[in-house]
This record gives C-alpha cells, sequence and structure tokens, in this order.
C-alpha cells in the first residue's frame, strides 16, 4: 500500500514532540494502517472503552485519521487497540473486516494475533464440595458460561487470579450497595491507585428456565437497566457485568446471611478489543439500603 504524503506529514506531526528514532519508526508502522482506516471512513470503529459504570472510561475518539495517528503512535497504544498485531491487521484487511481486528473472539484477530488462554476453573468452595450447577452449564448460568469463553475474560482472570465461584445457588444480594477501592493490579489499563467507587441497586433474582440464576440492576444516576448472571454456591457468589461486547465487570465474594459489608471483594475490568487489557481491584462493599432502578 502506497503512503499519501499527507498522511505521511499527518503522522509526523502527531509524534513531533516525542523524541528519538522508535517514535519516528512506530508512526511509519502506522502510516498504512490509518491510511486504511480513513479510506474506509464509516465502515470502521475503533473501539470504545466506556462501560458505562462505575465511572470506568479511557475513551476514544470517532474514527478519523488523526484519532488514529495519535491512538496508534501512543505510549499506550496496546490499551487503545493498536499492539503490533492489529496494526498489521487493520493494514491488511478489507475495510468490512478491520473492525474484527479489535474483537478477540473473530477469526480476523486470530489470523494476525496470538489467541493462548486457558479455560477458567471453578475456585474452591466452603464446604470443599463440588457446587450443583444448572444442566448443560459449566459454572452454573448458561450466560455466565458465555462470559467466560471470551478469551480476553480467560487471560484477565488468569492473569489477575480473581476466583471465580461455580454454583447455581448464589447468595441474595438484593438492595443497594456501595463499593468502593483501588486498583492494585492492570494490564494496559489505569494504573495501580486509580479509584472504583460505584453504587449499585439489585433486585429481582431469579431462577432462568434452564435453571441459570440471574439479577437485574442499575447504577446510581444511570437510567440503564439490565440483568446480569450470578453463579456461586453457599456465601460465595461472582457476578458478571457485561457490556455490548465493550468488555465486562466481573465482582466475586464472599457474604454471610444477612450481612450489611463485604470486604475484599475482587473486582476484574477487562476490555474486549484486545488480550492482556485489564485492571483488578479489591472492593469493600456495604449496604446503601432499599433502592429501586433508576436510583
Amino acid at each position: 500500500m502506497s503512503l499519501k504524503p499527507a498522511i505521511y506529514l499527518s503522522l509526523i506531526s502527531s509524534v513531533s514532540l516525542l523524541s528519538a528514532c522508535d517514535k519516528l519508526d512506530e508512526a511509519l508502522m502506522c502510516a498504512p494502517a490509518c491510511e486504511n482506516v480513513q479510506t474506509c471512513g464509516d465502515e470502521v470503529s475503533p473501539p470504545t472503552m466506556d462501560l458505562g459504570i462505575g465511572e470506568i472510561d479511557l475513551g476514544i475518539e470517532a474514527p478519523s485519521l488523526v484519532d488514529c495517528a495519535v491512538n496508534c503512535t501512543s505510549d499506550d497504544r496496546v490499551t487503545l487497540g493498536y499492539s503490533n498485531c492489529q496494526i498489521e491487521c487493520i493494514e491488511s484487511e478489507a475495510c468490512g473486516d478491520i473492525n474484527g481486528c479489535w474483537n478477540v473472539t473473530s477469526d480476523v484477530y486470530a489470523k494476525y494475533c496470538a489467541v493462548d488462554t486457558t479455560p477458567i476453573e471453578a475456585a474452591p468452595s466452603d464446604s470443599g464440595e463440588e457446587p450443583v450447577v444448572a444442566d448443560g452449564t459449566v459454572s452454573g448460568s448458561s450466560a455466565a458460561d458465555a462470559i467466560m469463553d471470551n478469551p480476553a475474560v480467560e487471560e484477565s482472570v488468569d492473569s489477575s487470579e480473581t476466583p471465580i465461584f461455580f454454583g447455581s445457588n448464589p447468595p441474595e444480594l438484593a438492595g443497594g450497595w456501595r463499593a468502593s477501592g483501588s486498583i492494585d493490579r492492570s494490564s494496559y489499563a489505569r494504573p495501580p491507585g486509580s479509584p472504583i467507587d460505584t453504587e449499585i441497586c439489585f433486585f429481582d433474582q431469579v431462577t432462568a428456565a434452564d435453571g441459570s440464576p440471574e439479577v437485574s440492576y442499575c447504577e446510581k444516576n444511570n437510567p440503564m437497566i439490565a440483568t446480569a448472571p450470578i453463579t456461586g454456591d453457599g456465601s460465595n457468589w461472582t457476578l458478571y457485568l457485561e457490556f455490548d461486547s465493550t468488555g465486562s465487570i466481573i465482582f466475586s465474594g464472599s457474604m454471610d446471611e444477612g450481612a450489611t459489608s463485604i470486604s475484599r471483594v475482587d473486582a476484574l475490568v477487562t476490555y474486549y478489543h484486545g488480550l492482556e487489557i485489564w485492571e483488578h481491584s479489591f472492593t469493600d462493599w456495604s449496604r446503601s439500603g432499599d433502592c429501586s432502578c433508576p436510583f
């Protein structure tokens, strides 16, 4: 693919304040990919990192040459979806397939980027016995199974050592909860020390027709109301919030019956536009009283 002079100058100017030859090399590497993005126009939709809950938003602008040039040559380019293999993918694929370069479950992504992950296993139960799961499920929920089959989630759970509790009989979470903490480990995401602070209302925790438990929820000051799978057994529970192919937040903890607080709940945020993009924190939960959605 030829490199148009205007595109070359735009890419070089985007890193003019960044010294060293490696920045020039990155600009030259990004140029054909960003030319392809410009040529394809509205057919290409670079990833968004806005999960819409807990003010977790790293943000990427709409597709344009400038955005591609800035993001692709940024120090945070892996975070933004421009790892080396993804740049090669964006440069090589036809317009209609480029979005697959930002989808770790796609055949397009797998053509250029290594996808080698380990299936998620259950964390030990309180009793030491195997938890009872709904027929036809691995974790106790068919919806949770689908989320855990995502290679990005498999990788982030394994790397962060987040416990995932299986079972179709989790404890009842109904009511309002305030979750707060800070990131302690991350990979190509927000740095350790970044805050986690959100308030969530849970209601209508039920068992679906296939035996999978689920709970409805909303976040304070957010009009969105959604339903999430929840697994676990006894006092242990894992909750899976997923956001339109953008990413997921998995909360995993243990609570006694009637508890008004839960300490050290694992919170794992995983982004789906590339492997190894996640952040983990321990959050403390406290009941915020009765609630209704939206609240």
